[in-house]
């Protein structure tokens, strides 16, 4: 057994009793000149900002929302794009106390409204392309009370920026217990049922360590996710990589195969988190001439990679991809990890504290390559990373717990060596 299979086998959650990412930001913020994040869009316009510049647009941000009557507890949608400012509203968001739910600023404003209603959102922190939604949010979505568009003022809204100048930076986070609601995720459940995932403050704490393991993250390193701010990965550009002082990279636009490659060969990325059908893509004929600048490490996720894809990659790179198995629901769970042999095909083995089953009939463990239901064990110690509930959804937390367990709905069989290998989605009565 490895020295670092050792060090996973001894792991145990320490989940402090209060925690605020906020915080932790403000921690990174103390040191001059530490970059928190590099954008470039479409345009070819870039900026670099420092965890100290995010700890004082939080802080404004802060003390927005709380000048404006917004406390602990309360649903604040954050809908922007993949510009800086999104990640200082959903900081300000949890400094402040506040629930939030990232949301794609290209949502279909029908889809908007419902999440809007459903969480009872107070406010709502839009781009510009949201400015002429105003009328039809004050009329269908009653809980909503503030407006706050990502540009100048203008009818019916409020300026961040200019309220951002108006405000003090310096916001004390508000001391949430790790168990308060932090962050709610929206997915789609059983024949598309819209479903809200409601995670806690221990779950935001959690992404530090699944970050480490699994995206291979280190301090002072070039991360991308290039998961939409609206998809379930792309929480993980925000918590995880900068709780181990990595520097996230973020693109505005369209991302073609080429244009993808020519950042990774522009910029000193060291890490990468994109899907199958990314990584596919970069594989494609004409890109041969341009080759990653400082890519070391491969990460995966949202959908099954197959054996000959890994391969392709190795042979072209000389990288490996490391799968990862995870829900919004759940977050990463299972996967493939540094210093571990990697069965391509293969979703890794279960995360160093996180005990995950392979179910049959009557919550029975299966045997070694029989099919089961993939669920997460609860005791004698519940996983941070594991969700509350499906908020405001009896019926569904009713089919997903039971037992002790969390169950998934998705069907994998465990080889001899632990490691996990997807098969589909379980057929629900």
């Amino acid at each position: 057994m490895s020295e670092h299979e050792n060090s996973d086998r001894d792991f145990r959650w320490e989940v402090p009793e209060h925690f605020n990412f906020g915080a932790a930001i403000d921690a990174l913020g103390a040191e001059p000149g530490r970059p928190a994040i590099l954008t470039e869009d479409q345009d070819g316009n870039r900026s670099r900002l420092c965890f100290a510049d995010i700890r004082e647009q939080s802080g404004r941000i802060a003390n927005v929302l709380a000048g404006l009557g917004v406390r602990s507890g309360a649903p604040v949608i954050v809908a922007l794009p993949r510009i800086a400012l999104r990640q200082a509203a959903c900081v300000g968001a949890l400094k402040a106390g506040a629930i939030v739910i990232p949301v794609g600023a290209a949502l279909r404003d029908k889809d908007l409204i419902q999440r809007a209603n459903h969480c009872g959102a107070v406010a709502i922190v839009a781009a510009v392309e949201h400015a002429e939604l105003i009328g039809d949010l004050r009329k269908q979505c009653p809980s909503l009370k503030h407006f706050i568009i990502a540009g100048s003022p203008r009818s019916g809204w409020l300026g961040l920026r200019d309220s951002m100048a108006k405000a003090s930076a310096v916001f004390s986070p508000v001391q949430t217990h790790s168990s308060d609601p932090a962050v709610c995720l929206y997915t789609s459940g059983a024949a598309h049922e819209l479903r809200a995932v409601l995670h806690s403050h221990a779950y935001v704490f959690s992404q530090r360590q699944i970050a480490s393991r699994w995206l291979d993250v280190r301090p002072g390193e070039l991360h991308w996710c290039t998961a939409d701010t609206g998809a379930t990965t792309g929480c993980g550009q925000l918590f995880g990589p900068w709780m181990n002082g990595a520097t996230a990279f973020m693109y505005k636009g369209s991302l073609e195969p080429r244009k993808q490659m020519e950042l990774l060969a522009r910029y000193p990325i060291a890490t990468l988190c994109a899907t199958p059908v990314q990584y596919l893509q970069l594989l494609q004929d004409g890109l041969s001439s341009l080759k990653p600048a400082a890519l070391r490490h491969c990460t995966a996720a949202g959908e099954p990679l197959n054996a000959e894809l890994v391969e392709a990659w190795r042979d072209r790179f000389g990288l490996t991809i490391h799968e990862g198995y995870g829900q919004a629901e759940t977050s990463i769970v299972a996967a493939n990890l540094p210093g571990m042999e990697v069965k391509a095909g293969s979703m890794g083995r279960p995360l160093p504290g996180i005990d995950v089953r392979v179910l049959g009939a009557d919550n029975e463990e299966t045997g070694d390559v029989e099919v089961g239901e993939i669920a997460i064990r609860m005791s004698p110690e519940r996983p941070p990373s594991l969700l509350l509930e499906y908020w405001k959804n009896p019926e569904a937390n009713a089919a997903a717990f039971s037992a002790g367990y969390y169950l998934t709905g998705d069907l994998a069989a465990r080889d001899s060596d632990g490691y996990l290998w997807f098969t589909g989605r379980a057929q629900r009565d």
